[in-house]
């Protein structure tokens, strides 16, 4: 074989090495990136409207950004439950927020819109326990959000 076809073979190897090493690094960044996120309710979800079509709650997030690069977080999805059960979920949207580096944002309106099908649904079990626990009940409700980080999508997170 030619000299100059073994120097060109062993540069293009060498260039697709690091090549693939900065591809495998910056994805590893992209994971720890979407691992470190934290999504969290700022204050107490708000009744927002009640239609013809059920309720809406308006919910607050504060978002944590301690990565050293900027975030993009897509919100496809929160969901609100009581004692296990879904009450309601945000319709789907394909909203982007920016998360500047090492900060928290604030995403504000979210709405998750509540059916009188499922509110019906719950509404012995909720009776009852307010009766026999009175405001303790507040303990049963839950909210998750499923999210994407730079395009990698986001555990489960409880909030």
């Amino acid at each position: 074989m030619d000299t100059k076809v073994k120097i060109g073979i062993g540069l293009a190897a060498a260039a697709a090495a690091v090549g693939g090493f900065f591809l495998v690094k910056k994805g590893t960044t992209l994971f720890e990136t979407a691992d470190n996120i934290n999504v969290e309710l700022l204050g107490i979800p708000k009744i927002h409207k009640i239609d013809l079509s059920g309720m809406k709650i308006s919910v607050d997030l504060r978002v944590d950004n301690p990565a050293k690069g900027r975030v993009s977080l897509k919100l496809p999805s929160i969901r609100a439950f009581y004692n296990r059960s879904l009450l309601a979920t945000t319709s789907i949207n394909n909203r982007t927020y920016v998360i500047e580096p090492v900060s928290t944002g604030k995403i504000s309106g979210i709405m998750i819109e509540a059916s009188y099908l499922n509110m019906l649904m719950n509404a012995p079990t909720i009776v009852n326990d307010f009766k026999s626990q009175g405001s303790k009940i507040i303990d049963k409700l839950g909210f998750d959000v499923i999210a994407e980080v730079n395009g990698i999508p986001l555990k489960v997170q409880k909030l």
